[in-house]
């Protein structure tokens, strides 16, 4: 069996864990985070610790893997709801800046001729920086897939793309 899938959760007062057959769900102060989990994994919930098993019929070298992911899946779960996950994008280029921040849409002048905008996902929340020119955007979000999600489609992976975005850390 795995290590990582060995090791209990430990839950944070204020975090709640449901788990059904195929899904958990996180709850916290920072929100909510729901994810889909194979069918041959048991999550158990005693106290403020979580531990994840795998069902008899699947096989040893399967359970080994399924359960330290689904482990990794619920720790991250469960430190978003408790803390969140934050990331900053620094936009680099002349004239590069957010125009506005308005209703989940970040519209961005990137260079191009017309401005880029940018659905953002409603469970992330989005800041720009105003002393740093509006060049600075902090993208906040208690799913820390999400974030990096929203992070990858933000920076594109080709350098010469015109809409450059790059990760500045995380809080």
């Amino acid at each position: 069996m795995s290590r990582i899938g060995k090791r209990p959760v430990e839950l944070p007062k204020g975090v709640t864990i449901t788990a059904g057959a195929d899904y958990f769900e996180v709850k916290g102060p920072k929100g909510v985070v729901r994810r889909t989990i194979p069918g041959g994994v048991n999550i158990d919930v005693a106290g403020n610790v979580a531990s994840i098993t795998a069902k008899s019929e699947v096989e040893a070298s399967d359970a080994s893997r399924i359960t330290g992911t689904v482990r990794s899946h619920l720790a991250n779960a469960v430190n978003g709801v408790d803390k969140g996950y934050a990331q900053a994008l620094k936009l680099e280029g002349t004239g590069y800046k957010v125009e506005e921040l308005k209703n989940n849409k970040l519209t961005m002048t990137l260079g191009l001729s017309h401005k880029v905008v940018y659905d953002v996902p409603k469970a992330v929340t989005v800041t720009v920086t105003p002393d740093s020119k509006q060049t600075v955007v902090w993208l906040d979000t208690a799913d820390k897939d999400m974030l990096g999600q929203v992070v990858a489609q933000m920076r594109p992976s080709d350098p010469r793309s015109p809409t450059r975005a790059r990760a500045c850390g995380s809080w």
